[in-house]
């Protein structure tokens, strides 16, 4: 059995320039080619974590599959396809393969995130591909 402590993790830090508070840190646990301490190879899903500072987001991108965006602490927006709706702590998204989204950390506190994806093979879309930051 894989397992880890999601506070372990190496978490990289991305932003998205041009786009005023498109920042976060993030890592992909369980996936099958992407960075951030990847502790099993899988062709069947996709995990990324994400932390979300206040005031902070995850700018508008689709993904090739659909994603289930977990809360695990704080409160964001989340915009699917232009709905915005207010999310807490232990509430879930569904963003629709394709379909555009985006997150915003509206509370105060670090948000932090679980993403699902049914398939190994996810392909995501950003309006500005998001880049290294120090």
């Amino acid at each position: 059995m894989n397992s880890l402590r999601l506070d372990s993790l190496a978490l990289e830090a991305v932003e998205q320039e041009g786009i005023e508070g498109a920042r976060w840190l993030g890592a992909f646990p369980f996936s099958a080619d992407r960075p951030g301490g990847t502790v099993t190879d899988t062709t069947d899903y996709t995990v990324v974590y994400n932390e979300l500072d206040p005031g902070t987001k995850i700018g508008t991108h689709r993904d090739s599959v659909d994603e289930l965006v977990y809360v695990i602490a704080g409160t964001v927006e989340a915009t699917v396809e232009g709905e915005t709706t207010a999310t807490a702590t232990g509430e879930l998204v569904v963003a629709p393969a394709d379909v555009p989204h985006s997150v915003r950390n509206t509370g105060g506190e670090t948000a932090r995130l679980l993403g699902f994806f049914p398939s190994g093979d996810v392909e995501s879309t950003f309006e500005t591909e998001p880049a290294p930051y120090d």
